[in-house]
């Protein structure tokens, strides 16, 4: 017969950094919603469910961590026989290492963590009153050790996913960096220094970039409909869009299309 859930309790709660308040096996969950005054560390050992905290939903899995955080409220659902571990935890230096992995209500759910399972696993088995804080205080810091992978490797990664996020939707006249953020799972504010410092430039200066010589593209290939090159570009408004053009290139796209004509004629 299967364990029923497991639920450990530390005995001494103190003004350390960092402090861990139980250690919890959920193997039965349905749907839990709730708001806490303490944050927690989750992992899925089975199933398939889906995380809400404020207003960003993902689906998670077998080897998905995610954060729930002190007074957000959010919503574990289970979609497929979800299992998971938590670790609730407080303390000063909670807010350090959320900032130091860029972990927030907007960056709160990782995959890639199946290895860490067994260590959890038997972690809470060996966990008793007498050593329950030192094992889960233990468990909670390997894990948010784990992850800081190379951090330029793991930026420029990241520059990677966002320039082809950028040239999948750059037609899309609502696409600007929050929905890219949104869609990337990080901080808008986060992604806009990592590009910044990559590049060389703003996320909002590359777009512009990338729809212009999309115009510049078509209108070599026989578009002149002022309207068309904007729409297909990415611009609702084709003023706007002559004055981005202009702006960006030196000439109207009236001109533009002139001075193409005349040098293919």
């Amino acid at each position: 017969m299967e364990i029923q859930n497991i639920c450990k309790f530390t005995t001494k709660l103190n003004d350390n950094k960092i402090y861990t308040r139980n250690f919890v096996y959920e193997k039965s969950c349905d749907t839990f919603e709730q708001t806490v005054n303490h944050n927690r560390m989750y992992l899925v050992t089975g199933g398939k469910g889906k995380y809400t905290c404020g207003e960003i939903t993902k689906e998670v899995g077998t080897g998905y961590l995610f954060f729930s955080f002190t007074d957000i409220p959010y919503k574990i659902e289970s979609l497929d026989k979800l299992k998971y571990i938590y670790i609730s935890f407080d303390g000063s230096r909670s807010g350090e290492l959320f900032e130091r992995f860029s972990i927030n209500n907007l960056n709160c759910v990782f995959d890639g963590f199946e290895g860490y399972i067994s260590l959890w696993e038997n972690s809470l088995s060996k966990a008793n009153e007498k050593n329950l804080d030192l094992i889960s205080e233990g468990v909670l810091l390997y894990t948010f050790g784990e992850m800081a992978p190379e951090e330029k490797n793991n930026e420029k990664e990241l520059i990677g996913k966002i320039i082809k996020f950028a040239e999948n939707n750059y037609t899309d006249s609502e696409m600007n960096l929050n929905i890219l953020a949104d869609n990337l799972g990080y901080n808008s504010k986060y992604i806009s220094r990592i590009f910044k410092k990559e590049t060389g430039m703003n996320f909002s200066t590359y777009i512009t970039n990338v729809r212009i010589k999309n115009a510049i593209f078509l209108i070599e290939q026989g578009v002149t409909s002022i309207k068309n090159l904007a729409l297909l570009s990415g611009y609702k408004d084709p003023l706007y869009f002559s004055n981005v053009f202009k702006n960006t290139i030196g000439l109207s796209p009236s001109e533009y299309i002139s001075k193409n004509k005349a040098d293919t004629d």
